[in-house]
């Protein structure tokens, strides 16, 4: 009898911890819920208009919003913006870390990744104290703040994709022709804009949410589009990037900035004591593709898992079996052959070495040189199809 009641206390207590155990992984974000969606968040349902739509925890605050309490601490802040943790970059991996599933910085995407686990890694180093006017090609940017995740990004909300900034080292970056005038964009005007598509690995956290609230979503860079005052936003997104790097923001044509020295006369220019460029750079401020930072660069940083060859392969494609459309290699095999051996290292590249300019230039300057399996249906290389 007693053996009996044993086993029946045994199984009670197996009920009990189940239900509580359930309880718990609900409460902690698995499955997601609408007003815990991850770990560790907790944000409104309603919407202010009476709506079921999950609320954003960065941006698009409703008059019932709780997305405060996700990164500050009203009494027991670790620094004087109360912030939860002490250091923005802290406070900000605390989430992006993976902890909470989705939109893991240290994974790649379509930013590229923030991991120097592996080989050929770089990154834009925003928690290592480096100042934004030491970007590289960098001219007129003199600016003394500290490179963070708020030099990019604001997480109070912004009118661009991906909470990317309106001002960048402290102007404001978006500009275009207003009546013969170089004019910013007004604040709360979207200029960048991506093409970013629903995360099917999400697809049930994104389904607890109304068109307003939560999405999770993937990107795949700018939508080449016209956008505000008819200008591309792939020329917006460059010259969010050329607020810091400013001397890269030019066209080949006409040289870079920093050598307004007499030398080369710049293409189609007159030879003046102030017109004529010693460095010319490859052109970054066209909608054309191949002409835009986001054609050859990440913005969160790189390695060798996340960069591709010149077919636009990446290291995941060359260690698949072969019977998967693989080559069999081992992970060290394939990191090794899309290593970066730039004398100035990977400079978050997506395509590895000169990959780029191979997948670019490769059909027109090798001609019948090129094994045709690695040209597509027009004659060009594979990878070509992946450039922005």
């Amino acid at each position: 009898m007693s053996k009996i009641r044993l086993g029946l206390s045994t199984v009670f207590m197996l009920i009990l911890l189940g239900i509580f155990s359930a309880v718990a992984f609900a409460e902690d974000g698995v499955p997601p819920t609408p007003t815990n969606p991850a770990p560790g968040i907790h944000v409104g349902q309603i919407d202010n208009n009476g709506n079921l739509s999950t609320h954003k925890t960065h941006g698009n605050f409703q008059n019932n919003t709780n997305s405060c309490a996700n990164c500050h601490s009203t009494h027991n802040g670790e620094d004087e913006m109360l912030l939860m943790k002490e250091g923005e970059y802290d406070l900000c991996m605390s989430c992006h870390d993976g902890t909470m599933g989705f939109y893991d910085v240290t994974k790649g995407s379509g930013a590229g990744t923030f991991d120097d686990s592996h080989l050929s890694s770089s990154m834009h180093n925003v928690d290592s104290s480096i100042k934004v006017g030491s970007a590289p090609g960098k001219y007129l940017n003199n600016s003394t703040a500290e490179l963070e995740c708020s030099s990019c990004h604001n997480p109070h909300g912004s009118a661009n994709d991906r909470l990317l900034n309106e001002t960048v080292a402290g102007k404001a970056f978006a500009t275009s022709i207003v009546n013969g005038v170089q004019t910013s964009a007004p604040i709360g005007t979207k200029t960048i804009a991506l093409d970013l598509q629903d995360d099917p690995e999400y697809a049930e956290l994104n389904a607890l949410t109304g068109t307003g609230g939560l999405k999770i979503t993937k990107s795949n860079g700018p939508k080449g589009l016209a956008g505000y005052n008819g200008v591309n936003d792939k020329i917006y997104y460059s010259q969010f990037c050329g607020a810091c790097h400013d001397d890269y923001f030019a066209k080949r044509n006409v040289g870079s900035s920093s050598n307004p020295m007499p030398g080369k006369p710049s293409t189609g220019s007159p030879i003046t004591a102030t017109h004529t460029h010693d460095t010319y750079t490859h052109t970054t401020n066209s909608a054309s593709q191949g002409r835009s930072c986001a054609a050859c660069h990440y913005a969160h940083g790189t390695d060798a898992t996340v960069m591709m060859d010149a077919v636009g392969n990446k290291v995941a494609d060359y260690t698949k079996a072969v019977a998967d459309g693989g080559k069999g290699w081992s992970q060290e095999k394939a990191e090794s052959y899309m290593k970066d051996v730039s004398v100035k290292g990977s400079s978050l590249k997506k395509f590895t070495n000169n990959a780029v300019c191979f997948a670019c230039h490769g059909s027109n300057i090798a001609k019948g040189q090129i094994d045709p399996q690695y040209l597509d249906g027009t004659g060009a290389l594979k990878g070509k199809a992946k450039i922005k």
